[in-house]
């Protein structure tokens, strides 16, 4: 009867067949194509990953087990998890992959004639190796993707509110769409400073592509008016569609001292008319 001992040595000399056939196997699941590079490099790790897993066969406990497998295998599930566009593709493949595994690993514990009791040590320390890398690849994914959506909310607070020049002095800063606390906050921790950098005589703020605004960000919208008049830059506003306005009003906002005009064309030819 053979034993735990040769079995891991039988990994270590078989490490690069036994991963050639679970990469072949593995490549027909995946539905993202695979640059060639990373194919390689799972080769490689494929072969590795034996030689890793024969050396956990003397290690009782799985928290140790868990703690070296982590250090060992984080940077490649870093770089599979970014080729991943859904967490569907990343799962899917996963039940069945576990299982070609687990008759991969069986068939050589009965070739190595194993006893029942080590044979069923070996098949749950792969299983556990298999969850552990299945619960960090998940982890890792929603931190990839978070980080990913992190930078598009950036990048469209960034286009949310362009500033707009119109003729030298005079700037327009187009709000679209729904304003929420987020907007209004890059309103005023961004746009404003850039605005107040550029020598202006006047912003008109143009409400015509805003849809809703809630009371508290109305305030806030209004605040950043009252922010540039300080600075010594005019503001009118244009654009305010009367049930916005009345909102507004009925909420307790005063514009008394800003210009409001129907277009933004009304509001250049008042300040041109100024001028």
């Amino acid at each position: 009867m053979g034993s735990i001992q040769d079995f891991a040595s039988y990994l270590k000399q078989n490490g690069e067949e036994l991963g050639e056939k679970l990469l072949v196997y593995s490549l027909g699941k995946i539905d993202v194509e695979i640059p060639q590079s990373m194919i390689e490099e799972s080769r490689r790790n494929n072969g590795r990953f034996f030689e890793f897993f024969s050396n956990t066969l003397s290690v009782e406990e799985d928290e140790s087990v868990e703690e070296k497998f982590l250090k060992w295998s984080r940077d490649n599930i870093e770089e599979q998890v970014s080729m991943m566009d859904k967490l569907s593709s990343l799962i899917r493949p996963y039940p069945d992959t576990r299982i070609y595994f687990s008759d991969l690993i069986g068939t050589v514990c009965l070739q190595m004639d194993l006893s029942t009791k080590d044979t069923l040590f070996v098949l749950n320390r792969l299983n556990y190796i298999l969850d552990v890398n299945m619960r960090e690849s998940i982890l890792l994914f929603e931190k990839y993707k978070n980080r990913i959506n992190e930078e598009s909310r950036r990048e469209i607070l960034e286009l949310s509110a362009p500033v707009v020049p119109i003729q030298p002095g005079v700037v327009v800063l187009p709000l679209i769409g729904k304003i929420d606390s987020a907007r209004a906050e890059h309103l005023m921790t961004k746009t404003i400073p850039a605005i107040s950098e550029m020598n202006l005589d006047c912003v008109i703020i143009d409400f015509s592509g805003i849809v809703t605004i809630d009371n508290e960000v109305a305030g806030h919208i209004f605040d950043i008016t009252n922010v540039l008049q300080l600075l010594g830059v005019d503001v009118n506003v244009s654009g305010l569609r009367p049930e916005l306005a009345q909102h507004i009003v009925l909420n307790g906002i005063h514009f008394k001292d800003i210009l409001t005009f129907s277009n933004v064309q009304q509001a250049i030819k008042e300040w041109n008319v100024e001028v």
